[in-house]
C-alpha cells in the first residue's frame, strides 16, 4: 500500500484532484473581492500568467477557462495511457492533506521568525489572506516549479549534452529558486539580501519536495504554510 500510495499521490491525476478545490476556492475568493474597499488584489504569480497571456491579444476569461480545461484532458489522458483506471481513493486524499500539512509544518518550524519574508500579507482581512495563500500554492508552484524546472533542466541538457540528470536538475533548481526569491521583489518591496537568501532557500526545499512528491502535494504545502505565517502575524 506504501509503495501504491507513494507513486499514485506524485501522479498528474492525484495533483489535479487535490487542487482542484484549492483553484476553485481562489478563483470563487478572487470573485467575490471585486468592488470591495480592497479593489481587485491578486497573487502575483497569477497575474505574470494573465500578462502574459494578454500580451498574445486574447480574452483572459476564455484563455484561462481552456488552459484548465485543455490541462484536465492531458492529465485524464496520461492517467488512462499509465494506469488504465480513474479510480480515487479517498484515503489516499486525507493522507496527502495530512503529508502535505506535516511538510508545511517542518518547513514553518526550519524557517522560524522569518516567515514573514515568504508571506504577502496585501489586504488587513484574514479571510481575504487566505484566499491569496491558495493562489500562491497553485501559481507559484505551477510557475517556478513545474514550469521552470523543466525549462531549466531542457535547456541545461540541450546545451551541456554529456551532464548527468541529476547534475542538470540540481542545477535547474538552483535557477528556479533564484528566480523564485528573485519574482518576490518585483513589486514595491526593496532588494534585501536577507529576505532573498531565505527565499531561495524556501525555494531550494520546495523544489525538492515537488521532485520528490510531485506538484499536488508542494502546492498544497506551500499553501498551508502561507496560512500559517497569516496566522502568526495576526
Amino acid at each position: 500500500m506504501i509503495t501504491d500510495y507513494l507513486q499514485k499521490s506524485k501522479s498528474p491525476f492525484y495533483s489535479f484532484i487535490v487542487t482542484l478545490p484549492m483553484f476553485l476556492l481562489y478563483e470563487l475568493g478572487i470573485f467575490l473581492m471585486r468592488g470591495t474597499e480592497f479593489s481587485y488584489v491578486k497573487n502575483g504569480a497569477d497575474v505574470l500568467i494573465e500578462d502574459m497571456i494578454s500580451t498574445l491579444g486574447f480574452d483572459i476569461f476564455y484563455i484561462s477557462s481552456s488552459i484548465f480545461l485543455l490541462a484536465f484532458f492531458i492529465i485524464a489522458y496520461l492517467q488512462k495511457k499509465n494506469y488504465d483506471s480513474f479510480e480515487i481513493y479517498k484515503s489516499y486524499i486525507l493522507i496527502i492533506l495530512l503529508e502535505s500539512l506535516l511538510y508545511a509544518f517542518l518547513l514553518f518550524l526550519f524557517l522560524g521568525n522569518v516567515s514573514l519574508y515568504l508571506m504577502d500579507v496585501s489586504v488587513e482581512n484574514i479571510q481575504f489572506n487566505i484566499i491569496l495563500s491558495l493562489g500562491a500554492g497553485i501559481y507559484e508552484e505551477l510557475i517556478f516549479r513545474v514550469f521552470s524546472i523543466f525549462i531549466f533542466y531542457q535547456l541545461i541538457v540541450f546545451i551541456f549534452k554529456s551532464m548527468t540528470h541529476f547534475s542538470a536538475q540540481f542545477f535547474a533548481l538552483l535557477l528556479s529558486s533564484i528566480l523564485f526569491s528573485l519574482f518576490h521583489f518585483m513589486g514595491a518591496e526593496s532588494f534585501s539580501q536577507e529576505a532573498f537568501t531565505i527565499r531561495f532557500i524556501a525555494g531550494i526545499l520546495l523544489g525538492i519536495l515537488y521532485i520528490n512528491r510531485g506538484f499536488g502535494i508542494t502546492a498544497i504545502t506551500h499553501s498551508f504554510y502561507d496560512i500559517f505565517v497569516i496566522f502568526q502575524l495576526t
